[in-house]
């Protein structure tokens, strides 16, 4: 079984125009929000081995929160090609990870996160910054993925009370 955790950056910053869109950071309202969720997921179940985050600064301080404070102790890599509005591209580069990895995070941003959220069945209007959205799939590698086959089994953002969990629809 593989376990995707997807999570869009927290809330960023836009007090400086002249910042490229790359460059953006996070803003006090994501810097508080990133380790809120860190305490969340820790206190759910088993976390990520492996996170994989844009290179966008906003995708890669989020994803440092998580990689410092998650109890799963997760590797963290940087991926140029996370920073895209394709949610085709992420779903190419979850294909592309080691079979080794049973549980991968990947922190990147909408609108190919609310994308592929929905093409994996969890039906949503818009991911909230900092929002996180856990699948599961009977797999032994990435490679076999695709969207008919997961479950999405978490979901949870900083403005929900309580966290969500998503049953299937025999329990």
């Amino acid at each position: 079984m593989k376990l995707l955790f997807l999570v869009r950056h927290a809330k960023s910053s836009w007090d400086d125009p002249t910042l490229d869109d790359h460059e953006r950071p996070l803003n006090e309202r994501g810097l508080k929000n990133a380790p809120e969720m860190v305490y969340r997921l820790n206190a759910w179940q088993t976390g990520p081995q492996l996170i994989l985050s844009s290179s966008a600064l906003r995708a890669a301080q989020t994803a440092y929160f998580f990689s410092k404070g998650l109890s799963s102790e997760p590797r963290l890599e940087t991926r140029s090609e996370l920073y895209t509005e394709s949610a085709f591209d992420l779903l190419d580069v979850i294909k592309d990870s080691s079979t080794q990895v049973d549980r991968l995070m990947v922190v990147c941003h909408n609108p190919a996160i609310n994308d592929l959220v929905n093409m994996l069945g969890l039906h949503i209007d818009n991911m909230p910054t900092c929002g996180v959205a856990v699948f599961a799939f009977e797999v032994d590698c990435w490679q076999a993925v695709v969207s008919e086959q997961s479950e999405a089994i978490y979901f949870d953002y900083p403005k929900r009370k309580k966290k969500v969990f998503v049953m299937r629809d025999d329990e």
